[in-house]
């Protein structure tokens, strides 16, 4: 296929010198390119000056933008807008600049970025025969961290695409200095069936068997990454005919006769893993083993947990009797032989179909593990959204058969920043559907009856897309009151809107809207038939501000002092960005002070420095405003001070 740009094309400020991948040609060209910077009055051709560019197709449909747009930065891309900030620039190759321009009658994103001295994971484990564990050990680390950037980056997505020749190594003689992690093409959010990249050409021998139902999670990156680990440690790539060999230079790639790289991933990792076993130990082979998992919901359950036994590993702290995340214990006298044919019996019962059925089984899993269960606190909130919403869009044929049927639009309200618009969506994903996040300026226009049009388009592309969810954010800006100093275009704008709500339920469209001020909404917005359910969300209570505050501090460096009930207890009517507020400040203390002293670890965070800070801290909703909510709350829900319902939400008792 013929290169987006030609050799020798200027771009950007640097001359293309040639094409460094072909796996997405006329989507996404890396090319190696040269800048045109003149030093000491002639061209550098030092490739230590030379850059990679990467050129996104805008016409082609996984870029495809707005003839229109006056962009200049393509943030539209993911893996442009994850390189562009700063502190990406430890483990991944530093942005240099990015984007748009014309060549020729071509429209072409760009993206440039730092050319890495060093070679590919995978022509180092040919080289040398596999890595030493202490290099293994190295690589994994910057793995681990990686992925999970990229994780909390797409909230709760992989990188998806994770090979040896996507991971480069810098070596000094036999010193390993640096490790990167490239390849970022496919970087997105969890998927269950419907993907927006392409698999042709795709490494199927490190991808997970779920893949190849459209199935994509942090679970994927996983097992990858177990590969990865599998291989550095045995020096291998593929299996040897026979079975009885590894070959170590990648010169062969068959097994009997079958292409390995052809083959599903979990006929690979089988006959893979059945020709590596002697020459992983006991308990290499253990947590490799647990990390390939075919069935997704029997591997590790975070990067941390494989992170916390690949550290165990390398420490010599676990033994042939270690029985990983198991509940029942080896039998007695040979530990080894007992768990060895223990993992064989395990390793054999998955059949294809198995594993396909583990898959649609993961699917449903990883939506409820991505779902409420994320929301600290606020258990009555969540019992309620599940029965009334969750568990009617999740079993439609059962709902159908009592007539029973989710509203069209449910309402969060109540005191900003606690969390409205994260429990809508970890609600949305929780459901299992479609949906998209609609902020009030993605409705906005300078043309008349521009904003109205895009409202309706909005539900329209959501019935094409049904069934799914519409979640509206500051649901008050889009639907304000109607009166006598209303816009007639705003008044036509919330029309539209009452309009899209009617029985849109019926369409499979299902919304969740959010605000801070209820009191706002046009009083036909909040009529029966159009919004049938609303749930007042308050404050954090206090065992709801424990769990905000383990979560987090688990993610920074901390002292053994801390003490959650005393933190909890002494943020009364803070909000959940108050306490997010409250952690994030004082790591920055710490951070200062750790820079300052020059210590060469972080300094961590202790129960001292963060009483500190809540005392310099004032929750950002004051009395008053806490009790005009809760006469709302009242007010919405047509009850009474003397009505002893129990409360939903958060209390505002501590």
């Amino acid at each position: 296929m013929t290169q987006l740009i030609k050799n020798n094309t200027q771009l950007a400020g640097y001359t293309v010198i040639r094409k460094l991948s072909t796996r997405r040609d006329g989507e996404r060209e890396v090319y190696l390119a040269k800048p045109q910077a003149v030093i000491d009055g002639t061209y550098e051709d030092s490739e230590a000056f030379y850059a990679v560019l990467t050129v996104f197709n805008l016409k082609s449909e996984r870029y495809a933008q707005d003839g229109t747009s006056r962009k200049r930065v393509p943030d539209f891309i993911e893996e442009v807008k994850f390189l562009r900030p700063v502190e990406r620039r430890g483990s991944f190759p530093p942005m240099i600049g990015c984007g748009i321009e014309k060549v020729g009658k071509q429209r072409l994103a760009w993206m440039a970025q730092t050319n890495i001295k060093g070679s590919t994971l995978s022509d180092e484990i040919r080289l040398r025969r596999g890595l030493c564990i202490g290099d293994v050990v190295k690589v994994m680390d910057v793995l681990f961290n990686s992925v999970e950037e990229i994780t909390r980056f797409t909230k709760g997505g992989g990188h998806y695409n994770i090979t040896p020749d996507n991971v480069l190594l810098d070596y000094d003689g036999d010193t390993l200095n640096r490790v990167y992690l490239v390849g970022l093409a496919d970087i997105g959010p969890s998927y269950h069936g419907s993907i927006p990249f392409s698999q042709v050409g795709a490494e199927t021998r490190f991808m997970a068997p779920e893949t190849m139902n459209g199935v994509f999670s942090n679970k994927t990156d996983i097992y990858s990454l177990g590969m990865l680990m599998t291989m550095m440690i045995t020096g291998t790539m593929n299996p040897d005919a026979g079975c009885g060999r590894i070959m170590g230079d990648g010169s062969n790639n068959c097994f009997n006769g079958i292409d390995c790289n052809g083959m599903t991933p979990f006929g690979f990792r089988k006959l893979y893993m059945s020709c590596v076993r002697d020459k992983l130990s006991a308990a290499q082979r253990l947590i490799l083993e647990k990390a390939t998992e075919p069935n997704p919901a029997s591997r590790f359950q975070s990067i941390d947990k494989f992170r916390s036994f690949v550290s165990k590993l390398a420490k010599g702290r676990i033994s042939t009797q270690t029985h990983i995340e198991r509940t029942n214990v080896p039998a007695a006298g040979n530990n080894r032989t007992a768990l060895i044919e223990e993992e064989e019996r395990r390793f054999e019962q998955y059949g294809h179909d198995a594993v396909e059925n583990a898959s649609s089984q993961e699917a449903a899993k990883i939506t409820i593990r991505q779902g409420l269960d994320e929301v600290a606190g606020m258990d009555e909130l969540k019992d309620l959204f599940r029965r009334n919403f969750v568990r009617i869009v999740r079993n439609p044929k059962i709902a159908k058969a009592y007539g029973i049927t989710p509203c069209n639009c449910t309402l969060l309200y109540g005191p900003q920043g606690c969390g409205k618009t994260f429990i809508a969506e970890k609600a949305a994903q929780e459901s299992g559907l479609k949906y998209k996040i609609v902020n009030p300026s993605d409705l906005g226009s300078i043309y008349i009856h521009g904003s109205q049009e895009k409202i309706a388009e909005t539900f329209r592309e959501a019935e094409k897309n049904a069934p799914m969810i519409l979640i509206f954010d500051e649901f008050d800006a889009i639907a304000p009151k109607r009166d006598g100093n209303t816009n007639p275009h705003q008044a036509n704008e919330v029309n539209e809107l009452l309009t899209r709500l009617n029985n849109c339920a019926e369409k499979g469209v299902y919304v969740l809207a959010t605000t801070n001020r209820p009191q706002m909404l046009d009083t036909a917005v909040l009529r029966s038939g159009r919004t049938d359910l609303m749930f007042y969300v308050s404050l954090p209570d206090y065992k709801a501000r424990c769990e905000i505050f383990e979560l987090e501090l688990k993610k920074r460096p901390c002292s053994e002092d801390i003490d959650l009930a005393e933190l909890a207890m002494a943020t009364p009517n803070f909000t959940c960005s108050d306490l997010s507020f409250v952690v994030k400040e004082c790591a920055r203390r710490c951070f200062d002070e750790t820079i300052t002293s020059g210590a060469s670890c972080p300094i961590p965070i202790s129960q001292s420095k963060i009483l500190d800070v809540i005392k310099s801290t004032h929750s950002s909703v004051s009395e008053d405003e806490i009790k005009s909510y809760k006469d709302l709350k009242d007010k919405m829900e047509h009850r009474n001070e003397k009505n002893n319902r129990p409360k939903v939400g958060f209390s505002t008792n501590l």
